[in-house]
């Protein structure tokens, strides 16, 4: 079902581009546009197929957020990161996610990960209050997943949950307003002292261990991988597409001015802006590759019922990083060398470019620490970080 999805999320691609530059404009995604990726199955991917998911794996999701990356940055980074909190919601208690899905599998869940908010245990649930910033897409969902640490008597952090909350029952602030992923919508969500039931909340060990009760209803192989490897690739998908996107806006550009005049010599005889677009197309196939090949490992060991060993786990977040950097890099080079055209607002070039370096910015995308944390497991010191 995934590459039938894939296949049909081609027929609107240009529809998608066309809007880019409107989506950044207005920093939201179109209303127009949650519709057709609705309507193509891009939000179900990893929805479970027993509340009428298509239940994808992995590779095929991420192959689909890389193709709509490379048309508009900001929609792939939106079906991205709806899928992972769907895909996240499929870990939670049964009641839970039918309380969602209830309404169709195509029913939208944004999140505020980070633990910035303010959590009582009381009796049948929680009590939370607090701002949450990030929200991806919240004005276009229903529902919200929110972080929030449990601390002992003495103030000690206890568990680290997260929490299911219609958006309803919360306050949006809108003010997403960003060098780029402008179109994301990612505003502040506030709560006021919000109850929250106890089946609606989840702690963060069940979905690294492979216990999370939503195992018991959705027991496939999507959902028996590591959580903090399913954000990888969430994470590393859109910016490799967006990357191909510019490459692919420059080269396009380029064929149409073979024989022009640029910077002494004509278009396709400087072997020097060649020498760029070849490394730049090395670049991104490295990066890509990289995630295929993890992806298809994590899935191996999942078919087979097998534990995720500690060094593919440490591997898949390697690779995350680097394959961003790397595309990144790449970009950097085309921008560089693309000529004066390219720097208009707009252009997919310049919009990639701004797009790209905003994810950089993000945790996730830390490369000093994670390739510390990477030699540190090679030399057999130190513990697991909690994001492998």
């Amino acid at each position: 079902m995934g590459d039938r999805t894939r296949e049909r999320v081609g027929g609107i691609l240009p529809t998608l581009r066309d809007r880019a530059a409107q989506a950044d404009r207005d920093r939201e995604i179109s209303r127009a546009s949650v519709e057709q990726l609705a309507e193509v199955g891009a939000f179900r991917m990893l929805v479970p197929q027993r509340c009428g998911g298509s239940e994808s794996d992995l590779l095929a999701f991420v192959e689909t957020v890389r193709e709509i990356s490379g048309a508009c940055g900001s929609t792939g980074w939106l079906v991205s990161w709806f899928g992972v909190h769907s895909w996240h919601l499929g870990l939670f208690p049964v009641k839970a996610q039918d309380e969602v899905w209830e309404a169709g599998p195509d029913a939208l869940v944004t999140a505020a990960y980070a633990a910035t908010g303010h959590v009582v245990e009381v009796r049948g649930g929680y009590r939370i209050q607090g701002r949450w910033s990030w929200a991806t897409g919240c004005q276009h969902a229903g529902w919200a997943l929110l972080g929030g640490m449990l601390s002992t008597q003495d103030g000690a952090p206890a568990d680290l949950l997260t929490f299911l909350v219609p958006m309803t029952d919360l306050r949006v602030e809108a003010n997403w307003d960003t060098v780029g992923l402008r179109g994301i919508g990612s505003h502040d969500l506030v709560a006021d002292d919000l109850y929250v039931p106890a089946h609606r909340s989840l702690s963060f060990a069940p979905c690294l261990d492979g216990t999370a009760p939503g195992l018991e209803a959705n027991s496939g192989v999507l959902y028996r991988v590591p959580l903090p490897s399913v954000f990888a690739a969430a994470t590393a998908a859109p910016v490799i597409g967006m990357a191909e996107g510019a490459y692919a806006a420059l080269v396009g550009w380029l064929r149409t001015r073979l024989g022009m005049a640029w910077s002494g010599l004509t278009t396709g005889s400087d072997d020097f802006s060649n020498a760029y677009i070849g490394g730049a197309a090395a670049d991104l196939d490295a990066s890509w590759l990289q995630i295929v090949r993890d992806l298809q490992e994590l899935t191996r060991h999942a078919e087979n019922d097998e534990p995720i060993p500690w060094a593919l786990r440490r591997r898949v977040r390697r690779d995350q990083v680097v394959a961003t950097r790397r595309a990144a890099d790449a970009v950097d080079r085309l921008f560089e060398h693309s000529g004066g055209e390219m720097v208009r607002m707009g252009h997919p070039i310049e919009q990639a470019w701004r797009n790209i370096h905003t994810v950089q910015a993000f945790g996730m995308n830390d490369l000093d620490r994670t390739l510390a944390m990477y030699g540190a497991g090679e030399l057999n010191v130190g513990a697991h970080p909690p994001m492998v």
